[in-house]
């Protein structure tokens, strides 16, 4: 089966994905596709038995990425029947026939790797640092005015403002644009972040919509976790129109990431954005913006 542009290493692979896929009679020209090197290490048969051994994993195959990284190296990315995924590499002699130099199966997060972060950081192996340090959220839907305040605050208080949109933009280069989760991807960066700073004994501000309440406790456990004072400022503008004009034509020049957001998309999340509990501040950005802000500053410094 031809999935892709050919080419020698990616052409090889297909070969690999088919053994994968459980293709009737596939292996039987596995002496021929194998570079002699490779087969002296593992031998055509034993490699073939494997293959279809792991058929069972995979069959149908499903890929779900592709890298090409030379002409003699490609890397596919497919998905066992539990839902995680795997990276099937395959690496080809430079001349023809461009046999097999060496193949290998590992799972995208190698399990020899330190755990990822924990969704609770009650039980969580981290120094308890009791300082002045705080974890401060703003929360808020896209145009309602958290990243203003975010930056302004971070500015008066000298304390880094990781946000969401500016990580996002990091990783288009990367494919960013089409992952599945972006907000996932951006909480789980910033609370990296967070960590960081946090076990330093220093303050941090994260500007991300924290729709989830998962994403709230999270962050909660982390600062409780680290010996910080944690608060919260949810935004919110309670003019349609205003907020409509502050989405559609702001312009924040960050870099991979885009000026206007879908008005529409912000209604759907705006009838299903949870409250937060009393121990956050909410504030109506429709206010006169020094009042805002003041009640904003007295909340995250007291």
């Amino acid at each position: 089966m031809q999935r892709f542009i050919t080419g020698p290493a990616v052409a090889r692979l297909e070969w690999v994905l088919d053994g994968l896929d459980g293709a009737r009679g596939w292996g039987d020209d596995a002496a021929e596709v194998l570079a002699p090197e490779f087969a002296a290490v593992v031998p055509p048969e034993r490699y073939v038995q494997v293959t279809r051994r792991r058929a069972a994993d995979y069959s149908p195959v499903v890929v779900v990425g592709l890298d090409v990284v030379t002409d003699t190296t490609a890397r596919a990315r497919i998905r066992r029947h539990d839902g995680t995924v795997d990276v099937v590499s395959c690496t080809v002699e430079s001349t023809a026939p461009h046999r097999i130099a060496s193949t290998w199966v590992t799972g995208l997060v190698p399990t020899d790797l330190t755990p990822r972060l924990p969704v609770d950081f009650a039980d969580h192996d981290l120094p308890y640092t009791a300082t002045d340090a705080r974890l401060i959220v703003f929360s808020g839907l896209p145009g309602s005015g958290k990243s203003t305040l975010a930056d302004a605050a971070g500015l008066e208080l000298g304390v880094p403002v990781f946000a969401a949109d500016w990580v996002l933009g990091a990783l288009t280069p990367f494919g960013g644009r089409h992952f599945e989760s972006p907000l996932a991807i951006a909480e789980e960066l910033l609370t990296t972040l967070a960590l960081r700073q946090l076990v330093a004994g220093q303050s941090v501000i994260l500007d991300h919509p924290a729709e989830r309440l998962a994403t709230r406790e999270r962050w909660r456990s982390l600062a409780q976790r680290t010996g910080a004072d944690f608060r919260a400022v949810v935004c919110r503008c309670s003019d349609a129109e205003l907020h409509r004009t502050r989405l559609e034509k702001r312009r924040r020049g960050i870099p991979g990431w885009h000026d206007a957001s879908d008005w529409s998309n912000v209604r759907q999340r705006q009838a299903t954005f949870p409250g937060w509990n009393g121990e956050a501040l909410a504030v109506d950005t429709v206010q006169p913006k020094e009042m805002v802000f003041a009640a904003v500053m007295r909340h995250i410094t007291e």
